[in-house]
């Protein structure tokens, strides 16, 4: 099962709504994309509307490099996929 772990993720830079990360996981990013996955990352990195997320993904965390951009509403985040 995918699922977010906050020890993945790093933040590279910014300011609250034009902050930059970078995630690495082994899920692939179909399930990243899907659904409220960075739920937990409002609470954990103040993650929020605007954000952009470099995300390195699947078996070896480099088998896909793609670029989100997040937008949370009322703590509910949903991703576009940029890349």
């Amino acid at each position: 099962m995918a699922d977010y772990t906050s020890e993945d993720m790093r933040l590279m830079g910014g300011v609250p709504g034009q902050q930059l990360f970078i995630y690495r996981s082994d899920d692939d990013i179909m399930a990243i994309t899907t659904g409220d996955y960075f739920n937990d990352a409002v609470e954990d990195y103040n993650l929020d509307t605007g954000d952009i997320i470099i995300v390195c993904s699947g078996a070896t965390m480099a088998d896909s490099i793609d670029l989100l951009v997040a937008t949370n509403t009322a703590g509910a985040v949903s991703v576009v996929n940029g890349s």
